[in-house]
């Protein structure tokens, strides 16, 4: 079941009904857990239930004399189990209870990560810590929805309405009137506290998320602030967070705590009226001794268990909204369902009027139009700063562009979903950033289409390592591979996509770490390698690379100045011509 796809944003109401749909989803797997809680639940109610009136039957029979020993004893038994087996019962429904919380959690962690990654690629302003910080608060969230909301509240509305029909069959009708108000007046206490309740949880949510936002950016970056010096002012913004959070929680807290004052006033409130009455009728004669201990323990066994609602609503306040968050984050860059064909072999690219804005004054592109013909070897050259990675970044769909269209064999690229543009065109940026795994792992992720064989020929052929180590292919590359070098990084990327089979690839300055030798001859095997199936675009600063490229797309300005062969610029621009006389190679 798709569970973001039919969520809502409408409500907390709304977070309530998706989960509930989920859980009787046939996909989840969840209809033989929920079963079996269903049916515990519904055993540990009848015991609850029962057990005030197997006490009220003993009472009154020892109190009449009409009760035998073994009834008595049948009834003394009833009774304990009632109280001893309504927990064993109600623990081994958190078996199942706690099944369904891990599938649900896992499903919808999945379907988040499968809608809301692909947005991350080519959101500039993504916030991946407010997912993670989202994602790792989801576990205890829906652990206070599904047992707080669902397997509290609800059980414990049957009993009070199983609890209201056997005292209205035994009793007065007053004395239901009485139980039923007590048990209203807690509810819309507990109703109005929980409205105000919301309203600081949000606060304290939020802060919350900016603690673990700040945090997770400062140990991301753990180099940039030590060695910057900038510990103790990054310090201090974390305390600053935590302060936040602590006034926040505090608010919140004390919302918590006039709810409960007014909940347990009015509680203590209805129970006097009804203890008192009822002793007033003991007295009288008007009831026995085993009819009030049945309104005593239904009274007490109602109102205790709804005294903890305070608490479950104050948290569900919370855990509603990260579940939202959740939900949200996942509906907003849902992936698309239809599956488009790629081009059959090389790709042609069609740039029509591409320009791009950054905003804030910050360079982008201005009308840029090209044809990069298939199976063609391109380069993007031109000085820093003159928008050749954000001609790159637009042409792989990482930016939209604000204007004009990228084209791939007569397909609009914004019409093709981002977790799909790989079939089209794969993207290899200058800053390699490789999982905390193997060596070989990271080499063989997809699409590769390598050996472990031929990573090893690719590496020391381009040497990956001085000739006399061996490569250790199980040795972890650290978080973002901070144990290889910068070239070594280049060297296993490139070595990864050598046998890729897609229509277009885009290297993005990922050579950029390598000598001159060892860039060209990673190119000349790539090429080789891709032949004509394969069209390949580079951003560089070599002119030895220029000079072999099918084509040169000059850029400066964030303007496409010319394109054409390198020889036909050297003769038709003297701006091209001044670039090289500036760069070295």
């Amino acid at each position: 079941m798709a569970i973001i796809r039919h969520f809502s944003s409408k409500g907390q109401t709304h977070v309530i009904a998706t989960l509930a749909a989920a859980m009787v989803d046939r996909a989840t797997g969840l209809r033989a857990d929920l079963g079996a809680s269903l049916a515990l639940e519904a055993a540990a109610i009848g015991l609850a239930t029962g057990g005030p009136l197997a006490l009220k039957m003993l009472l009154d029979g020892m109190g009449q004399g009409h009760v035998s020993t073994a009834l008595a004893c049948g009834l003394v038994v009833a009774f304990i189990l009632s109280w001893l087996g309504g927990g064993v019962l109600q623990a081994w429904r958190q078996c199942f209870s706690q099944n369904m919380l891990n599938r649900l959690n896992a499903v919808i962690v999945d379907e988040a990560l499968a809608s809301v990654m692909p947005s991350l690629v080519g959101n500039r302003d993504s916030d991946s810590g407010r997912l993670l910080g989202a994602m790792e608060r989801l576990p205890f969230s829906l652990q206070v929805i599904v047992e707080g909301l669902i397997w509290q509240i609800a059980p414990t509305i049957v009993q009070v309405l199983i609890s209201l029909a056997i005292i209205l069959s035994i009793l007065k009708p007053l004395y239901v009137v009485i139980l039923a108000l007590t048990l209203a007046g807690f509810a819309l206490s507990a109703w109005f506290g929980a409205v105000r309740q919301n309203t600081v949880s949000l606060e304290a949510s939020a802060t919350a998320g900016q603690l673990s936002e700040t945090m997770g950016d400062v140990l991301r970056n753990a180099r940039r602030v030590v060695l910057n010096g900038a510990l103790p002012a990054e310090r201090q913004l974390i305390s600053e967070r935590f302060e936040g959070k602590r006034q926040a929680f505090r608010r919140m807290l004390t919302s918590q705590l006039i709810m409960a004052l007014l909940q347990y006033g009015t509680a203590g409130l209805g129970l006097a009226c009804l203890l008192t009455l009822g002793a007033y009728d003991v007295l009288a004669g008007r009831m026995t001794i085993g009819e009030f201990v049945l309104l005593q323990a239904y009274g007490f066994r109602l109102v205790l268990p709804l005294s903890g609602f305070g608490f479950v609503i104050s948290q569900a306040a919370i855990a509603l909204i990260t579940v939202r968050d959740v939900l949200d984050m996942g509906r907003e860059g849902q992936a698309a369902d239809i599956l488009i064909t790629p081009p059959e072999g090389a790709a042609e690219l069609v740039l029509r009027n591409v320009a791009f804005s950054y905003g804030l004054g910050l360079p982008g592109l201005q009308d840029v139009s090209a044809t990069l013909e298939p199976g063609s070897f391109n380069v993007i050259v031109g000085p820093n700063g003159s928008g050749k990675s954000t001609l790159a970044q637009v042409m792989a769909g990482l930016l939209e562009p604000t204007s004009g269209d990228v084209v791939i064999s007569g397909v609009p690229l914004r019409s093709i979903p981002r977790d799909q543009r790989y079939r089209f065109l794969l993207y290899v940026p200058q800053s390699v950033t490789l999982l905390n795994r193997t060596l070989l792992a990271n080499a063989l992720y997809p699409p590769s289409g390598q050996t472990e064989a031929d990573i090893a020929r690719l590496l020391a052929e381009w040497r990956f390592f001085d000739p006399a180590r061996d490569i250790d292919f199980t040795a972890v590359v650290g978080e973002q591979g901070e144990r290889l070098s910068g070239g070594q990084i280049q060297k296993l990327e490139l070595a990864r996509i050598a046998r890729v089979k897609v229509p277009a690839i885009i290297l993005d300055e990922s050579t950029s770490a390598l000598d001159p030798v060892s860039e060209a001859d990673i190119i000349r095997t790539l090429r080789e390698g891709y032949g004509a199936a394969t069209t390949l675009i580079l951003i560089t600063h070599r002119k030895g690379l220029a000079e072999i490229a099918d084509q040169v797309l000059f850029m400066k300005n964030g303007t496409l100045m010319r394109s054409g062969t390198h020889e036909t610029l050297m003769q038709d621009s003297a701006a091209y011509v001044r670039l090289w006389e500036k760069t070295r190679g």
